[in-house]
């Protein structure tokens, strides 16, 4: 039986020839099932019985691949903009993720299972057609993300997260940490057994992964067994590492060395390895720590850094830099983290960051950011058949509406749209042969409920806060507004 065939002509194509993305004028995609059959100029005539899909102003292009998200509706960051403890060293998860009061759970009165559909039909409709989950470290049970993500169409990386230790607060809100008296061994086996069941469902869009959630939570011991049962298991492994200043020095106070120093004694700075964030290496300009030998060991062991630096803008900080990286010869993937879930976004961050961190125009420039955002990701999870358009690969693919004022003229379009575009520009996206947003909209839920129900589930997060916080203050004490009230 013949696959169903789609032609999707475009003003302008990104396509993949001689192993780097090409631009193509007036070309055309022909899908064959859940694979691309044809990248390449417009064609004279159509494949016999091909469904036509023209988008005269549109830019279309691979999928998206956000390589460190966690999957909810982040009512925690959100409420944290703008504020948060100085003792937290700007450090926004921190504020909210340890149990508090009596050890009240922030997002006890959440919805968890709205969040995850939320945050994955955000990463939908921002073009992201492949996400990398950290572990259900604040969006819940893994088991019902590998369902939800899975019904809603989206390529996922989901296991458990596992931990030898907890963060917490004390009584007088000081921040400390629990260790479990089996080392985390428990949640290791649930998560090996998980990552194994749960990879090839819905056919081949779930994959498994392990996901150490932190570094500073983990033991030596459990990090080096990772590194052997990931190999054992021909899994990859993702973890959060060098993410704060507060993790930097109690790495180096508990451990001697730094947490990228860590990693590399114990196995983990491998080709499988994607290191979340590793932004505080030594030498860091906000360590105070000398410089060693930190990002030169990532580049020697293979491991691929993913980066997400708006998350980390707008608590102050910055990756130092991601031009230092790409000269090291690391491989730099762009990951979504928590809100806004838009791959648009943290490209444009990832270009202007790194050009205001070298005082130069040249750095981080468009081609580089797009890369990282695309075939980086594929390359950082050892594939090659998503992340670009090319024949044989899988038929994940967006378009970008062009014809917008915004945009303006343009010379080149894809510097436009790394400068320019968001999430709201993106009118069309296909994951694994199947339609997932059609003029903007998700094809698979209704969106207006959808938002309804998440900020229902945020009122009663945000009215519950006394009962959370160790001060017994409200939400708007807790976190000021940017303005008071009328």
């Amino acid at each position: 039986m013949s696959q169903k065939k789609v032609v999707y002509r475009a003003k302008w194509i990104l396509g993949f020839k001689e192993n780097a993305h090409r631009l193509v004028t007036d070309g055309e995609v022909e899908v064959e099932g859940n694979t691309i059959s044809y990248v390449g100029p417009e064609r004279e005539a159509l494949p016999e019985g091909a469904e036509l899909r023209a988008f005269p102003s549109g830019l279309l292009m691979p999928g998206f691949i956000s390589s460190h998200a966690h999957l909810c509706n982040h009512v925690g960051d959100r409420m944290m903009a703008d504020t948060g403890r100085l003792d937290l060293f700007n450090c926004g998860f921190l504020n909210y993720l340890p149990a508090g009061r009596n050890g009240r759970d922030f997002l006890a009165d959440d919805d968890p299972l709205a969040g995850i559909r939320f945050a994955v039909g955000e990463l939908l409709k921002s073009g992201v057609t492949t996400v990398i989950e950290l572990g259900g470290e604040v969006g819940g049970n893994t088991d019902v993300m590998v369902d939800i993500a899975g019904e809603m169409g989206i390529r996922a990386y989901v296991a458990p997260g596992f931990a030898s230790a907890h963060y917490s607060f004390s009584e007088a809100g000081k921040l400390g940490y629990d260790w479990l008296q089996d080392d985390g061994e428990a949640q290791f086996e649930k998560a090996c057994e998980s990552a194994l069941a749960n990879n090839g469902r819905y056919d081949d869009r779930i994959r498994g992964i392990l996901v150490p959630v932190e570094t500073v939570l983990t033991s030596r011991r459990l990090l080096q067994k990772t590194a052997e049962t990931s190999q054992k298991l021909g899994l990859p492994v993702t973890l959060h590492v060098a993410e704060t200043i507060w993790e930097f020095h109690e790495t180096v106070r508990r451990e001697g060395t730094t947490p990228l120093g860590l990693l590399g004694d114990c196995g983990l700075l491998a080709p499988n390895v994607i290191l979340g964030h590793s932004m505080f290496y030594g030498g860091h300009s906000l360590t105070g720590f000398p410089r060693v030998d930190d990002l030169e060991r990532i580049a020697e062991g293979g491991a691929h850094v993913s980066h997400s630096p708006f998350v980390f803008a707008r608590r102050g900080m910055q990756l130092e830099g991601f031009r230092r990286y790409a000269e090291l010869g690391i491989n730099i993937t762009l990951g979504t983290d928590s809100y806004p879930q838009d791959m648009f976004n943290e490209m444009k961050f990832a270009s202007v960051l790194g050009k205001l961190h070298e005082h130069d125009f040249r750095a981080a420039p468009a081609s580089e950011v797009f890369n990282a955002a695309t075939v980086n990701g594929a390359k950082a999870l050892g594939r090659s058949d998503i992340g670009r358009l090319e024949q044989g690969a899988k038929a994940d693919l967006v378009v970008v509406d062009m014809d917008r004022i915004a945009f303006g003229p343009m010379l080149d379009p894809v510097k436009m749209l790394v400068h320019i575009a968001g999430a709201a520009d993106v009118r069309h996206v296909m994951v694994d042969g199947i339609v997932r947003v059609e003029e903007g909209k998700l094809t698979m839920l209704d969106e207006d409920a959808l938002l309804r129900t998440v900020r229902a589930a945020a009122e009663r997060v945000y009215a519950s806060v006394p009962e959370y916080d160790f001060k017994g203050r409200t939400a708007e004490e807790f976190a000021p507004p940017a303005f008071e009230r009328w």
